[in-house]
């Protein structure tokens, strides 16, 4: 079976840093790294990682950044279409700033400059097999003919809910997983609860909703039941950029592998805190025997 993803492709440029600076002054990188980012990608290269074949739709600019993304997803066995490839557009990017002594960051992303989108890359051509589908909801028409495209053909479909986007109910109402950090919940519910946020969301739709919260752990609603699983910490936090990408990728694998509820939560919680003790979102990403139930 071959997992396929859309989503938001950029290429993070990386620093750390002893602190975040304030502003008007100067510091040195401690450290600095280039790796692809995006919600999607990372989660299908975790999915790699467990075993998986995937396939990643997007869109990116024939520059030097997006022969980068070419590079890292031939490295890391992700197919994708070389329409993806587009003369007219600009590779997005991101500025990842992360403090040493905590792991934790700060981003600023453009998004890619495209003019059509993802309309050079024949999304129902590449959906005619398509079985599982992982979405981050960008770009939003897109996202939403895979996921109806899907659905009409009994697939399932998984979405990384990120920050609130236009059409987010129906690609909701559309979904059989849904991963939303807490400040979604936050913006989109307008309720400070985890666990209220999880009902609500899978009240629209889906089967089974996570709701992630940093250190504070995560909550499951499935089943008509809700479930609670605090973080775990493997080690000293490095780097949490990625952590719940790699969460979520850790969700799929569990879900269609038809994992009982906590057993399933317990695995994306501990991989997404074995990927915050390793600096970046490739060679941090954790395997199977790594994790530790």
């Amino acid at each position: 079976m071959e997992i396929v993803g859309l989503g938001l492709t950029v290429v993070d440029l990386m620093v750390i840093v002893e602190t975040f600076p304030q502003i008007d002054s100067k510091q040195e990188a401690q450290q600095s790294l280039i790796q692809v980012g995006g919600p999607v990608p990372t989660a299908l290269a975790q999915l790699v990682r467990f075993g998986w074949k995937c396939r990643h739709l997007s869109a990116w600019g024939d520059d030097p950044l997006g022969r980068v993304i070419e590079h890292n997803l031939k490295e890391t066995c992700i197919s994708h279409p070389e329409s993806c490839r587009q003369s007219d557009a600009k590779t997005g990017f991101s500025q990842v700033w992360v403090e040493r002594s905590n792991g934790q960051r700060t981003t600023v992303t453009q998004r890619p400059i495209i003019t059509e989108v993802l309309s050079k890359v024949d999304l129902a051509k590449e959906l005619t097999e398509c079985e599982v589908l992982h979405l981050d909801g960008w770009p939003t028409r897109d996202a939403l003919f895979a996921a109806r495209t899907v659905k009409a053909k009994g697939g399932r479909v998984f979405v990384d809910t990120g920050s609130p986007k236009p059409g987010i109910e129906e690609l909701l109402s559309l979904a059989d997983y849904v991963n939303a950090p807490r400040r979604f919940v936050e913006e989109f519910l307008q309720v400070t609860d985890s666990e209220r946020g999880a009902v609500a969301i899978a009240a629209m739709g889906p089967s089974a909703v996570t709701v992630t919260d940093g250190e504070h752990g995560a909550w499951l609603a499935a089943q008509g039941r809700t479930f609670y699983q605090p973080a775990v910490r493997t080690g000293p936090i490095v780097d949490t950029n990625g952590a719940g990408d790699v969460f979520t990728g850790a969700m799929i694998h569990a879900v269609l592998s038809d994992w009982p509820p906590l057993q399933a939560l317990r695995f994306a919680v501990t991989a997404a805190g074995l990927k915050c003790t390793r600096l970046g979102n490739r060679e941090a990403l954790p395997t199977l025997d790594t994790i530790v139930l």
